[in-house]
This record gives C-alpha cells, sequence and structure tokens, in this order.
C-alpha cells in the first residue's frame, strides 16, 4: 500500500510539475488573483507531510536539519518578522502566503526524486514544458509578422493575460506594458509567451536550459537532441531583449566552461567550442539587435539604464532608514511614497536590494546563504554526476545574475522552478551519481 501510495504521489508531482508553466490563474475577486498551481503544490506537500509524519519521522526531521533547508526556513521566518514592522501588514502578509505556498516544492523534490529514473523523468518534463513554453513564445513573435503587432498584442492583452496571469493583474500590466522594444529605429513586440512580460519568460528559460545544454554536453546519448533543444530555448531567450537575461546567459556559460572544463571530454569539448562558433557566426551576421541591445547595458546614459540607477539610489536610501529588519515584507512601494495598490509594479529593478530593504540584513543574509549551499552541494555532484551539477550550476548563475536587474521572485512559476533547481542541488540520494555514471 505505502509502494503504491508513492507512486501515485510521484505522479502527482510530476504532472504538477508539468502544469507549472501553464498554470491558470484564478480570479477569485476583482483584486485577488490566485494562480492555481499555488493550490495544488500545497494540496500535494500537506498529503506528503502527513504520510511522512505517520510512517517516517526520522525522515522528516533530517529533510529540515539540512543547511539549505535551514536557510530556507530561516528566510520564511525573517520575512514574517519583517510584518510586524511594516506599514501595510496585509500586504506582507499576502506576499509571504506566496513564499508558504510555493517554498514546499523544496522539499518536495528532496523527497520524491530518489533513483536516477526519478531524475530523468523530472528533467523531460522540466524540459518538455520549457519546449512548449519556448514555442508558444516564439509563435506570438512571429505572429506580429504576419497579422500586425496591434493584432497579436490586442489578442493577449483581452485573451492571453486574463487567463495565465489574472484578470487584476493583466490589467495592470496591459497598461503599462514593457512588450516592446526599439530595434533600430523600429518598434518590435519582444517574446512574452504566457508570462506577463519579456524579463519573467527570461528568467524561466535561464532556469531551464542549462538542463538542456549539461545534458548536450555531458550525456553520452542524443547529444544533439540535446542541443536542439537548447538552442531553441536560446534562441527565444534572446528575442526577449532582456538585457539582464543576455547578462545571465553569459555568466552561466562562464561557469559552465569554468566548472567544467576539466570534465569536458573530447567529443565535448569539440562540442562545446563548436557551438560557440556557431554562435558566433550567427550573432556576426544575424544577431546586430541582440548585440546592440547588449552593449547598450552598458551605457549609463541610456534612458532605462540612467532610471534604474536613480531607483537603486532610492533603496539606498530606504536601506539606510531601517537596515535591521527592513520595511516590511511587500511595503516597498510604500516606503518609496509610489504604492497606491497592493498589485504594483514599484521594485528596486533589484531582486538583492529588494530583499535588503524588506527584510533587512538578516533577510538578505538568509537568502545567499540559501544559494551557498545549493552551489556547494552541486560542486561536489561535478565528478559523479555531471548532467545534475551543470544543470543546476548554470541555472543558479543565471539567475543570481539577472536578479541584479530585476525582481522575480514573486513570480509563481519563476519561483516555483527556482525552488526546484535548489531542491535539485541538494539531493544526496546516491543512486542518482551512480546509476547516472552507467
Amino acid at each position: 500500500m505505502s509502494k503504491r501510495l508513492d507512486s501515485l504521489l510521484l505522479a502527482a508531482f510530476s504532472l504538477l510539475v508539468a502544469y507549472l508553466p501553464f498554470q491558470l490563474a484564478l480570479n477569485l475577486t476583482s483584486d485577488i488573483d490566485l494562480m492555481s498551481g499555488r493550490i495544488l503544490i500545497l494540496g500535494l506537500f500537506f498529503v506528503w507531510l502527513i504520510k511522512e509524519f505517520s510512517q517516517n519521522k526520522e525522515r522528516l526531521v533530517s529533510f529540515i536539519k539540512e543547511p539549505a533547508s535551514i536557510f530556507l526556513i530561516t528566510l520564511f521566518s525573517l520575512a514574517a518578522l519583517s510584518i510586524l514592522v511594516a506599514n501595510n501588514q496585509v500586504w506582507g502578509m499576502r506576499k509571504l502566503l506566496v513564499f508558504a505556498s510555493i517554498f514546499p516544492l523544496f522539499w518536495l523534490v528532496k523527497s520524491f526524486i530518489k533513483n536516477a529514473k526519478d531524475w530523468q523523468k523530472l528533467a523531460y518534463v522540466i524540459l518538455g514544458g520549457a519546449i512548449i513554453s519556448a514555442l508558444v513564445a516564439l509563435a506570438q513573435f512571429l505572429g506580429q509578422f504576419i497579422f500586425g503587432q496591434e493584432v497579436v498584442m490586442g489578442f493577449w492583452t483581452e485573451h492571453i493575460l486574463p487567463l495565465f496571469s489574472g484578470a487584476q493583474f493583466g490589467s495592470l500590466v496591459a497598461a503599462s506594458p514593457s512588450w516592446q522594444v526599439a530595434i533600430g529605429g523600429q518598434t518590435i513586440m519582444r517574446a512574452i509567451g504566457l508570462f506577463p512580460d519579456p524579463h519573467m519568460l527570461s528568467f524561466y528559460l535561464g532556469l531551464t536550459s542549462p538542463l538542456a545544454l549539461a545534458w548536450a554536453l555531458f550525456s553520452k546519448k542524443r547529444r544533439l537532441v540535446f542541443f536542439i533543444i537548447y538552442f531553441l530555448l536560446f534562441i527565444v531567450l534572446l528575442l526577449t531583449f532582456s538585457r539582464g537575461g543576455y547578462l545571465g546567459v553569459i555568466s552561466s556559460l562562464i561557469v559552465l566552461a569554468f566548472f567544467g572544463g576539466r570534465s569536458f571530454g573530447a567529443k565535448a569539448k569539440k562540442f562545446f567550442f563548436a557551438s560557440l562558433m556557431v554562435a558566433a557566426v550567427i550573432f556576426l551576421f544575424f544577431g546586430w539587435p541582440v548585440v546592440s541591445r547588449l552593449f547598450s547595458s552598458f551605457d549609463l546614459s541610456e534612458g532605462s539604464n540612467a532610471g534604474r540607477l536613480a531607483i537603486w539610489q532610492d533603496s539606498i536610501e530606504v536601506i539606510k532608514k531601517s537596515p535591521l529588519l527592513g520595511v516590511g515584507l511587500g511595503n516597498y512601494s510604500l516606503s518609496v511614497g509610489l504604492g497606491q495598490d497592493y498589485r504594483n509594479s514599484i521594485t528596486s529593478h533589484n531582486l538583492y536590494l529588494d530583499i535588503l530593504a524588506e527584510t533587512g540584513l538578516l533577510g538578505l543574509a538568509s537568502w545567499l546563504l540559501l544559494f551557498w549551499a545549493a552551489i556547494k552541494a552541486a560542486i561536489k555532484k561535478i565528478d559523479q554526476a555531471p548532467v545534475v551539477a551543470f544543470g543546476i550550476l548554470g541555472a543558479l548563475a543565471y539567475f543570481l545574475t539577472h536578479s541584479f536587474f530585476e525582481s522575480a521572485i514573486f513570480n509563481p512559476t519563476v519561483l516555483a522552478f527556482l525552488m526546484v533547481v535548489l531542491g535539485l542541488a541538494v539531493l544526496r540520494d546516491e543512486a542518482i551519481i551512480s546509476q547516472e555514471k552507467n
């Protein structure tokens, strides 16, 4: 009976991960858009928790004692504590519920992935969702050249946003969209897919695409297939025209080359450098819009860059006023005098400044220690499980870099896949290592 229940829970977990990139929004009230994936995560977590408590309390305790778990729990506790000093505690509680409904994915990954077969199935589910998401975004991007930009933007505003982002939040995004970019004197619609804006799509692809590249480089089978998958995700990420995303990709590749150089076999080295040459040729002849967009990241006089620097300065002033506990989770917009409604787009445009401003020094320390524990655990897997290790390291390098320019942790899909990556990073089951080598 126990094995059958385990199989059912594993199947439910796989279906949940497959659903997360496409989760629908539940428009509960005129002010509340609830992403359905959050409810499913909590439901599965409570079933798992009851099972573990009744059958294996020792393993449940060991999960909590693991360093990354301690840092994640500490981060949540400090975020909750910060609400006590918040001007609007209701906003803080709503943000805390986002954490409470998505953080459990970290422990579900650690529980359900018990061997190499489970790990491979999960990887296929993750990449399958990423492929579909990328194809949708590619179709949306190309659609503007067939049907016209206004038609595609109108369709996305009226039909896609309310369904996948919520009616209330969708109206906020539609009122001040970041969907367009000026390239070479022409304004085009960026790739956004089923996400509310191109940056969130970029984060999602940045968290999932390194897995395909790691498989292409370090797996002995189907290398070409996984490279094609990575190339698709890479191209769509470029079409988001997210400069933070571009820097994240560069960081991801540098980390892969730095840590993976000694692990590359002869074929992997040839494959890796041939891929770089192909990418260089594509950029040289066809990629000038992307290259010019990337170079504009370093132009401090450029409008959006100058605006971001001004916002960072405002954030630092907020931090100076309350460095220890912050101004309270979800209360940054109020602290700069701009928050009128709970749903607003006002952030520091820097995740580290946002966490520091809202939860204080201890909150930021817990966040960084969580990543430190995950990276340390992933590095230990390099020699024996390179696909797992480099997929994780590439994803975390991307997220940490892009987060210098955007705050993505309150997007339910991005936060969910971050928890999946962190959960994979700290897996301890030796079966994953030994079977991957065979």
